[in-house]
């Protein structure tokens, strides 16, 4: 029987539209659906494309109306981030896969304190207490290169092979570590007794001095810090070259050709200084515990908003382990003097009197004073000590809530530099005048301190001129001196009579006082 007419027509569309290798379909109905598609894209361009790729297949959908104990796995996909959109691990460069022992050679060999900066890799394998030790003893050890090694140096200092910097190496290591967040008063201070130990070794032993039985025995018990009573060790042994040169001084020089042998003397303060004398060619050479060669602006600019004891007890150890305190003629080595940044001082100065910190104003006018009178620039002349007069008006405008405080304050400039006062300043006037009529509305006593104070000021202004012209010449005239008054000097006597007597003496020497106390951290507790 023929076949039907609907049924051959069936059958050839069943041809033309067959399926290829690879499911794709051929056919007039394929082409007439890539054709809808081309034209819905060419419709609507702004339509974001589907990323090329085949999708993830769905789950199947469970058509049983009670629900799953058990997350499907259409939760569990979208929780889990795709293989695709992790990043690949970051490979390790050659330094990277070195060992630990041959990265902190490395580290040592350079002092590139950035180098810890460039991978965290880099940074776990320096990041260790012995390091930051050595840095720390390289930064602020004295140690001239011309000096010849010696084991106990080496073994203190291993695993560095250590060999002396240069003075402008150790000034950049020294601004570099004062920088680093690891650099804290704790760490430092433990290492002031080694790097004392080092000078006493490098000054003493390596220089061929002899000393008898119970000298060495001292000393050495000395410098195993299990006591600090005996601090002068007696020895002999040839000329000490360095003196002699660092002196200069014709008749030391010629003293410095006799054979010998010489005597010595070493003279150790704890926490402060080295010192070898020759009693031979009568001269004195000294080493501090820290030969700071200048002082980091951070810590004397404090922070925004202000200082911290921390940072005062910081500064104040700093301060006094430099020995940027004693007033002597022990000659000291020219890297030794250390220098300060005035202008970043004074904003901290002023900083302090803002923030009502008087210690952190102390210690900065201590260090400022010192520095400024007896840096080796001066070359032993006498100067006019100064300081910023705004400082005062500054005192004049803040913390006047509390008239006792504010009144040290600016009894504290004064003692640093009474000739800094401003003259002819309304807010000086007007600060005068309302610290006497605070005394005469209540006569208590520490009421008549600022009053008194104040009564002196209003009389020591229309001096002041005359006071300035005799410190130009004379610059051991001025009323304070390291904080100290002279009882000879005219000025001086008005001061104690109409400002301290009958209650208080007349002020000593402030540099050797501190919050920081030398003499406790020596013998090991």
């Amino acid at each position: 029987m023929a076949p039907r007419k609907g049924s051959n027509a069936s059958v050839t569309r069943e041809k033309k539209d067959r399926v290829l290798p690879g499911g794709r379909v051929s056919g007039p109905k394929a082409n007439a659906y890539a054709n809808s598609r081309i034209a819905k894209s060419t419709r609507s361009p702004s339509k974001p494309k589907r990323p090329p790729g085949r999708p993830f297949k769905m789950p199947a959908r469970s058509h049983s109306s009670q629900p799953s104990s058990r997350p499907t796995s259409a939760v569990q996909t979208s929780a889990t981030p795709s293989m695709a959109s992790t990043p690949a691990p970051r490979a390790l460069s050659i330094l990277e896969t070195l060992p630990v022992e041959v990265i902190e050679q490395i580290f040592l060999y350079s002092l590139n304190l950035n180098l810890p900066r460039a991978s965290p890799v880099l940074a776990a394998a320096v990041s260790r207490d012995q390091i930051y030790r050595i840095l720390i003893i390289l930064a602020f050890w004295d140690d001239p290169p011309t000096n010849p090694r010696s084991e106990p140096i080496n073994s203190i200092l291993r695993p560095l092979d250590y060999a002396p910097l240069t003075l402008d190496q150790r000034g950049t290591l020294q601004e570099a570590v004062f920088r680093c967040r690891w650099c804290t008063m704790e760490r430092v201070r433990e290492q002031i007794p080694t790097i004392m130990i080092l000078t006493i070794h490098r000054q003493w032993f390596n220089l061929g001095i002899k000393m008898e039985p119970d000298q060495k025995a001292a000393l050495d018990k000395f410098m195993n810090r299990e006591d600090d009573m005996i601090r002068v060790f007696r020895g002999e042994g040839p000329p000490v070259k360095l003196a002699a040169q660092l002196c200069q001084h014709p008749e030391m020089l010629r003293v410095s050709r006799i054979p010998g042998p010489h005597k010595y003397e070493l003279h150790v303060k704890p926490m402060v200084m080295v010192e070898v004398r020759s009693e031979t060619m009568k001269s004195i050479v000294a080493w501090p515990a820290l030969s700071i060669l200048n002082f980091p602006d951070h810590l004397l600019r404090g922070h925004k908003t202000g200082f911290t004891p921390d940072d005062v007890m910081y500064l104040e150890m700093l301060r006094m382990c430099s020995d940027n305190y004693a007033q002597n003629d022990t000659p000291l080595l020219p890297s030794t003097i250390s220098t300060v940044n005035r202008t970043v001082l004074h904003e901290g100065v002023g900083k302090a009197i803002r923030t009502q910190n008087y210690n952190a104003l102390i210690s900065l006018l201590k260090l400022d004073e010192y520095i400024f009178r007896f840096h080796i620039s001066r070359q032993g002349r006498p100067v006019c000590y100064t300081i910023p007069s705004d400082h005062f008006l500054t005192v004049t405008r803040v913390g006047r809530d509390k008239p006792h405080l504010n009144a040290a304050f600016f009894e504290a400039l004064i003692r640093a530099s009474a000739e800094s006062i401003p003259t002819n300043a309304p807010e000086i006037v007007q600060w005068t005048l309302e610290n006497v009529h605070l005394l005469q509305r209540n006569p208590s006593t520490y009421n008549e301190i600022n009053g008194k104070l104040a009564h002196w000021l209003s009389n020591f202004v229309l001096r002041l001129p005359e006071q300035l012209d005799y410190t130009q010449g004379f610059p051991q005239g001025q009323l304070f001196n390291c904080g100290q008054l002279d009882p000879l000097d005219l000025e001086a006597c008005r001061f104690i009579e109409e400002v301290l007597e009958p209650c208080r003496g007349p002020p000593t020497n402030w540099m050797p006082e501190s919050q920081f106390r030398i003499e406790e951290w020596w013998v090991k507790k």
